[in-house]
């Protein structure tokens, strides 16, 4: 059985496609297009690939250093920015470094971590620039939002939130003039950014859940998205608020609650991650949908501001006469068990695809029909042309083809849309029956 390759998913398969389109294109080949993703990750893939050998690896490479990278960047911050609090090692390592979520996309070939690592960055020069009026602090605050946005267009609402940020600032030493040219390059980037991969913003929001974003998103259990129907155990709000206490993001939340004081948003840091916070998790509440990829970008935000909390949990453990490095290394052990089981649901679903596109690969079709594999079809399956049954209704079914799905996710998921709309016209037009899997995918031969 193939070890996990960090390839499961949809963006996976696609981020390894267009970096192997940029590797082709340096040999000559043709230059890659840009469609739904920001091709910056997938560059930087081609670029760390080639001292390996292997543009897989140099897209897991990327993730893996990104993760090196943030977790450097906010214990350096909170050393800064809180030279007289202890502990921030014991902290980084909890908050950050070991926790489960982050270290699954860490090890996965997504965009998520290097476009958290930058934003992360860009916020802490923003706040050196506040402090200092630094000039150069601004512009490298600049490039790395420029950077983020060429890796992972979610960052947007991060990059809006940076805005009120900036503007706010010291009061007693407010300058409106670098405020405003701070805010008018990051728009300008922003803009540059988002045209890239379509031909205009209004496309780019006609063709995205920010069509259907929404204030009552965040009361609403049940979501309506080109997702279709997607039913939740908790509402938006709660889900969101979830980033502070969920084992996946933040396991030691829940017990640095009570040592939280209103105090701590005296300080510039903490003030400054609230305030970006309130901005960030509101918007996403709003949005069709339940992500961790996306609430995952809050996380070095709310380590910013729970390390307070975390240093009065420190000392009050101590004053009960115990040590608190062994309470850390029972969370740090804790943490790694959670990260094994989050991270197999990815190692099962990568297999799954595998074992899916060699049984297609044995049957040898001339076309592929799909819904949830067409990348990892397309990657495994080349040169066999993939069509997704996402995008449009097909009114005929080329004889001979083959069409993987799930049929149990078309009729409760998709229920009226192209999806499961086309499933039903390929029976109606006649099936033959090659593979049934029981965790639900089936394999069919068009008639």
């Amino acid at each position: 059985m193939n070890a996990y390759e960090g390839l499961n998913g949809q963006d996976a398969h696609d981020y390894l496609r267009i970096a192997r389109g940029w590797s082709e294109w340096s040999s000559g080949g043709v230059r890659p297009e840009m469609a739904e993703h920001p091709h910056g990750y997938p560059m930087l893939g081609v670029l760390v690939g080639w001292f390996f050998g292997s543009t897989l690896i140099g897209l897991r490479v990327v993730s893996a250093l990104s993760w090196v990278v943030l977790v450097l960047t906010l214990r350096a911050f909170l050393r800064r920015n809180f030279p007289e609090h202890r502990a921030s090692d014991g902290y980084v390592l909890l908050a950050l470094a070991v926790s489960p979520f982050l270290l699954r996309y860490s090890t996965t070939v997504m965009s998520d971590v290097p476009g958290i690592a930058l934003i992360f960055l860009a916020f802490d020069r923003v706040l050196r620039w506040i402090r200092e009026r630094s000039w150069w602090s601004l512009v490298i605050a600049l490039l790395f939002v420029g950077a983020a946005l060429s890796v992972r267009l979610a960052v947007v609402p991060i990059v809006g939130a940076l805005f009120l940020v900036m503007l706010h600032g010291h009061p007693e030493r407010r300058t409106w003039r670098w405020s405003v040219l701070g805010m008018t390059a990051i728009a300008g980037l922003i803009y540059v950014v988002v045209q890239l991969p379509a031909d205009s913003l209004e496309g780019l929001l006609a063709d995205s859940p920010l069509a259907e974003w929404s204030p009552l998103n965040l009361f609403r259990r049940v979501l309506h998205s080109d997702d279709g129907t997607l039913v939740y155990r908790f509402p938006n709000v709660l889900y969101v608020l979830g980033v502070f206490v969920h084992p996946g993001f933040l396991p030691i939340g829940v017990f640095l609650l009570p040592f939280f004081r209103r105090s701590d948003l005296n300080t510039l840091p903490v003030r400054s991650a609230a305030g970006l916070l309130g901005g960030y998790l509101l918007f996403i509440a709003g949005m069709p949908f339940q992500n961790d990829r996306v609430l995952l970008m809050a996380l070095p935000f709310v380590a910013v501001l729970m390390y307070p909390s975390f240093f009065r949990a420190w000392d009050f453990i101590a004053n009960k006469g115990v040590d608190p490095k062994w309470i850390t290394a029972f969370f740090v052990a804790i943490q790694f068990a959670l990260f094994a089981r989050a991270i197999q649901p990815f190692m099962d679903q990568a297999r799954t695809e595998r074992e899916l596109a060699a049984f297609v690969n044995e049957v040898g079709p001339k076309r592929i029909y799909t819904h949830g594999m067409g990348a990892a079809l397309a990657n495994y399956c080349a040169p066999l042309p993939v069509m997704e049954l996402w995008y449009a209704e097909v009114d005929h079914f080329d004889p001979g083809a083959v069409l993987v799905v799930r049929p149990a996710n078309l009729s409760d998921q998709w229920a009226g849309l192209p999806p499961a709309l086309n499933w039903q016209r390929a029976q109606a037009q006649g099936v033959v029956p090659l593979l049934d899997r029981p965790d639900g995918w089936v394999i069919v031969r068009a008639r």
